[in-house]
Order: C-alpha cells, then structure tokens, then sequence
C-alpha cells in the first residue's frame, strides 16, 4: 500500500510517498492515492491494566494507594479472576481503538496476574507483560512466562532478592524493569547496580542521577496525568536535558485511562509555559523511542499506522487535537 501527503518516517513527518510492504519504502514524491497524514501506531510505555476494575475512588497518599498493602494491591489480592480478566479486555479494546500498537504492562499477582492477560481478548493490540515476584510463585516460572521482571520499588522489598531477580531475568534474556524515586529519592548506585533495562517514573531524581542514568544508556517512561494525580508536578524537560531516551505512560488504570493521545495533549499543555516540550519531542515519546527499545531487546513487533484521509496534519495537531480527526488503523 502507498500513503501520501504528510507521512512520519526516520523520526519525523515528511511531505511524501511511504510504500508500505515486506520494506518500507519512502520518496519525496507527493502520489494521488490514500492522502492525508500516515503515523506509526503509538505505544504506551506503562500501564497496569489489571486494576482497571477497581471502581472506588482513590482516596489518600501515593503509599496510601499503590504501594505494598495500599488500596490497589488490597483490592488485587481479593479480586475475582473472571472480572480482572473482563476487564483487562475491556482496556485492551479502549486501547485498540484509540490507535495503540502495544503496552508494557506491569504485572501484579505473579502467575495469576500473568495468566490474565493471557486469557483476556485483543484483536491487535501486544501486550509486553513484566510480571513481579508474588507470594510462593516460582520467580523461574514467571521469568519464562512473562516478557522480563519488573519490581515497584528497591525500598519495598529486599534489595538481595531483588539483586537476584535482576539476575535471573537477564540470565534469560529477559528484561528488567523498576519503578523508581516516584515519591522519594532512592539510591542511584543500588540502582545501578540491578542492571535495569528500563526505569520508571524518576520525577525526584537529581541532575546527577540522570548523568549516571544517560552514561548506562538506560531508558525511562514518565506517566504525567498519574503523577498530577498524586500531587507531583516535576519538570519534565529535566530528562531531554540529560539526553534520556523517554518515553510515555499511562500507569494504574483506575486512576488514569489509558488514552497515550491524552498523555501526549497534557504533557504538551503542562509544559507550554513552565518549560516548553515541543509536539516533535513528545510524539518521540510514543513513536521512536519504545520502537527503539523494543529494537534493542530482539522485540519484533510489525508497525501498524494510523492514516488521516484528506488531513494533512502537523505534529501539533497530531498532539494536541488527535481525536477531533478521524482516523484508520492499517495493519
């Protein structure tokens, strides 16, 4: 299939042609077939879709509300399977038809959690599962069933087991994920010293902090609308200044749906005035940057787009007003 008029390709939208096949193929040439605007499908770098039948209001502190014994893990660990799993449907659909390609999703419960996103119905959308350890589950097990570990917090369990499961997942190839300095600033150099693939949050983190981060060549996701939730209001230029690879999230979805385009508008409106992120930088955010780290990981996923007949946006408007223009997924 050909696409022509405003086309995003290498990083950029480009007034052209992209021929869409086994290869991809692009020239300057404006052709008279499918015009408008063609983008990549966008990822969504953080979610935890499992939650998403949490339905009472998230009252309280950060703690109060994520963190281990906190209302979402109270209500996870009480949950009926068959629910959890209608509801991770539920979001896989909100997703698909938003545009959404993929999500790394970070996994409560261990196998069970795991099997529930398995179980649950997606037409397109590839969940990358990083499940954490639960319980008497077989830390093995749940490596060899899931895309790589993830840990909320090295202040939230033993750093020694979580040493190991740093390990063990790379051992397999596998990737390994923390959350990190969300509430408070944790120590860089035990960090570090677990390898992580990918960091999430950072918003506490220091300018030295982010050196290190940048000198490993380690990635972070940011979750803006989540971090207002909570009364955190960082600055997030902070990490282009660091050169960060970054990229978006939309974290727990009971607090926040799971709608990237509405993450890439808020970042953008936050911050206009406080430190401006220009709309080229963000859509990196969804587009290139967790294209680039799936790349890196040996993750193949084939691009879908997203095409806007007889539309020829720019990035600001892809930005800022996705959902005034209609748009096609091509698969």
């Amino acid at each position: 299939m050909e696409f022509s008029g405003n086309v995003y390709y290498k990083g950029k939208l480009r007034k052209g042609t992209l021929k869409i096949d086994d290869d991809i193929e692009f020239t300057d040439k404006i052709g008279n077939k499918n015009y408008g605007t063609l983008i990549p499908m966008p990822v969504n770098a953080h979610t935890h879709v499992g939650d998403s039948f949490i339905n009472e209001e998230p009252v309280g502190t950060l703690p109060d509300i994520v963190g281990p014994g906190g209302l979402k893990h109270r209500f996870l660990d009480n949950a009926d399977p068959h629910t959890v799993i209608n509801y991770i449907s539920r979001t896989n659909k909100f997703m698909e038809n938003s545009g959404v390609l993929s999500y790394f999703d970070f996994r409560e419960n261990g196998i069970s959690g795991i099997n529930a996103i398995k179980k649950s119905k997606r037409r397109f959308i590839r969940p990358l599962t990083f499940a954490g350890p639960y319980k008497n589950d077989d830390i093995n097990t749940i490596i060899n069933n899931s895309d790589g570990m993830s840990v909320s917090a090295i202040s939230d369990m033993n750093y020694d087991n979580i040493y190991n499961i740093s390990i063990s997942s790379h051992k397999k190839n596998k990737i390994f994920t923390l959350h990190f300095s969300e509430n408070l600033r944790e120590d860089i150099n035990k960090i570090i010293d677990l390898k992580p693939d990918l960091l999430i949050h950072g918003i506490v983190a220091t300018d030295e902090d982010l050196d290190i981060i940048h000198e490993k060549h380690i990635d972070i996701a940011v979750t803006p609308r989540s971090n207002i939730f909570y009364g955190k209001r960082p600055n997030y230029k902070k990490f282009l200044r660091h050169n960060i690879n970054l990229m978006l999230g939309t974290d727990n979805v009971f607090v926040t749906e799971p709608d990237i385009f509405s993450e890439m508008d808020f970042l953008y409106r936050y911050q206009r005035v406080l430190d401006y992120i220009a709309p080229e930088d963000i859509l990196k955010m969804v587009i290139d940057n967790p294209y680039n780290f799936l790349e890196k990981h040996n993750i193949n996923i084939k691009k879908g787009y997203l095409f806007f007949k007889n539309e020829l946006l720019n990035e600001y408007q892809i930005v800022t007003k996705k959902h005034y223009f209609k748009s096609v997924n091509i698969l």
